[in-house]
């Protein structure tokens, strides 16, 4: 799919309110008494196959009019003859793509489509379905959706979700990502925080049919039997298209560090940019272990894995431990040593003397010495309109709600 086929700039959005006074039938908002209706345009799309009549009208707002007064008409495709959006060529519909959900529109250059809509919101809230540690949900945890509108709607492969996007228009996505564990240290009553997962929405239209890949970043575990305690890193949040095409990450929170040296930090939060934090990864890529007192990447004094991104993993000091990238499966630091598979699911990594660094676009780092140390948090990604790009909001495993509006 193109990206003009995905993504809606904001020329795109337009809702225009008009107060009728004659009675009006078959649009979506019509009544026999004065009313009020709506239409939403597209802008580059158009409906072909179900036009009634065409007209020269001087702009857009004039051809919505003659829907309006055109009981037949649910539905327009305006193309601008003149400058400026004046007159055009206006094609009344007797068809909408709201209306009729096996329609979906083509892209058409220069051509705005228009359709009268009821003003309704329908959500979809994905969960990463009661799972945890560094591996995702299973397909008989799908009983978790049982009662929700994403019942009998949803198929798992290896932890990730897929979802099939069931009528054409406009979507606001909210992805959050998970937080990174809290630290401690044996006998010690006190905490080093993990940082909170970022949240990141933005708005886009897809067409009836459009299959989404879906990873919700699962929260970091805690160490419990040894000295030192730090927490894992927290998952990323990951939606995409089928062929893994980008379309919003929300970075992880990095785990806190352990108590048993009084040098080990709070973990940075998920990023609201899309580099990582702390020798953090970029472009997608994971992020690195750093000892700063010497400068050294991929140090053994920190025995850890840093947080993986889009398309790079993690880093840790025992090949295979690392947290894994989405394009990888997703999976969350996991030592050898059992008790140490705290990274969360969607690239979060494990924490073992320091705590593991956070998943998302790009993986966080973590840095320090053998006596200190920070562990940084995911970035983030968003290809949406009507941006909100935060860090540091979520506490707990991540979330994605979308939130269909026409």
């Amino acid at each position: 799919m193109k990206e003009h086929e995905m993504r809606r700039n904001e020329e795109m959005w337009h809702f225009v309110f008009f107060s009728l006074l004659i009675p009006l039938s078959r649009a979506l908002s019509r009544t026999d008494v004065m009313g009020s209706s709506f239409f939403e345009t597209n802008t580059d799309f158009a409906l072909f196959g179900h036009a009634i009549s065409n007209h020269v009208t001087k702009g857009l707002a004039a051809c919505s009019h003659l829907c309006l007064s055109n009981g037949e008409c649910i539905s327009f495709n305006f193309r601008r003859t003149g400058k400026n959006w004046g007159e055009g060529l206006c094609e009344l519909n007797n068809d909408s793509c709201w209306a009729n959900k096996k329609l979906s529109l083509s892209p058409e250059q220069g051509n705005v489509y228009g359709e009268f809509i009821d003003f309704q919101i329908n959500q979809y809230v994905f969960t990463n379905l009661g799972a945890k540690g560094p591996n995702g949900p299973k397909k008989s945890q799908l009983s978790g959706y049982n009662g929700t509108s994403l019942q009998g709607q949803i198929s798992i492969d290896n932890g990730i979700q897929y979802w099939t996007v069931p009528y054409c228009g406009s979507y606001v996505i909210e992805a959050l990502g998970a937080s990174g564990s809290n630290g401690t240290s044996q006998n010690n009553t006190n905490w080093r925080l993990g940082g909170l997962g970022a949240r990141i929405k933005g708005t886009f239209y897809f067409n009836k049919g459009t299959t989404l890949k879906i990873l919700v970043g699962q929260r970091g575990m805690p160490t419990k039997n040894f000295i030192q305690r730090p927490g894992g890193g927290g998952g990323g949040t990951f939606v995409t298209l089928k062929d893994n095409t980008n379309i919003i990450i929300a970075g992880g929170g990095g785990g806190g560090g352990g108590l048993a040296e009084p040098h080990y930090q709070d973990g940075d939060p998920g990023q609201a940019i899309e580099n990582g934090t702390k020798h953090g990864g970029h472009d997608g890529l994971g992020g690195f272990r750093y000892q700063t007192k010497d400068k050294i990447f991929g140090s053994s004094d920190i025995k850890a894995s840093s947080g993986a991104g889009y398309s790079g993993d993690g880093n840790s000091e025992i090949p295979g431990t690392e947290a894994k990238s989405f394009l990888h499966g997703g999976r969350g630091g996991m030592h050898v040593i059992n008790e140490l598979r705290n990274g969360g699911f969607g690239g979060g990594g494990y924490g073992m003397t320091h705590g593991g660094g956070g998943g998302g676009y790009s993986g966080g780092g973590v840095t320090g010495t053998k006596t200190s140390g920070v562990s940084g948090g995911g970035g983030s990604y968003n290809s949406g309109s009507f941006q909100v790009n935060e860090a540091g909001v979520n506490e707990g495993d991540g979330k994605v709600i979308i939130t269909l509006m026409l």
